[in-house]
């Protein structure tokens, strides 16, 4: 009888959060990521091999319903580094068509001696291919 009353506790006390959390939560709304067009990105005019730097970057977001939370995809491929910023978009609310830009920052270590090829996305060609701002940074 003693182990059916904590069995009893135990089962009520695991039931008690099970019933109180809710699936219809009024902040949940449906969105969906894309890739973002770079407008300008300012580096130094060479990199000290061993420093770390801060590269601004100024993205446009096309309408009110694209919002930027510092996520970007960086990628490395060889010395050329991709970068592709990464906006919210909600989806099926109404938005205003006014481009709204934003700026941030990406920490570069630089620990290689070549050049840094840096290509920012600018969006996609008429043939869907992606297109970029590419600057070269050398490094002494």
């Amino acid at each position: 009888m003693k182990n059916f009353k904590y069995l009893l506790i135990m089962i009520v006390a695991l039931a008690i959060p099970v019933s109180s959390c809710s699936t219809d939560d009024d902040n949940d709304h449906d969105y969906h990521l894309e890739y973002v067009n770079v407008i300008s990105a300012e580096l130094p005019d060479e990199f000290n091999h061993g420093s770390t730097y801060k590269i601004e970057v100024t993205i446009a977001l096309p309408n009110s319903c694209y919002f930027y939370y510092d996520q970007y995809d960086y990628i490395y491929d060889g010395t050329t580094r991709l970068i592709y910023p990464i906006g919210h978009v909600d989806d099926g609310a109404s938005c205003n068509q006014i481009i709204t830009e934003t700026t941030f920052s990406i920490p570069v270590e630089v620990l290689q001696s070549e050049p840094y090829i840096f290509k920012f996305y600018q969006g996609k060609d008429p043939d869907g291919e992606d297109m970029f701002l590419t600057i070269e940074v050398p490094v002494i």
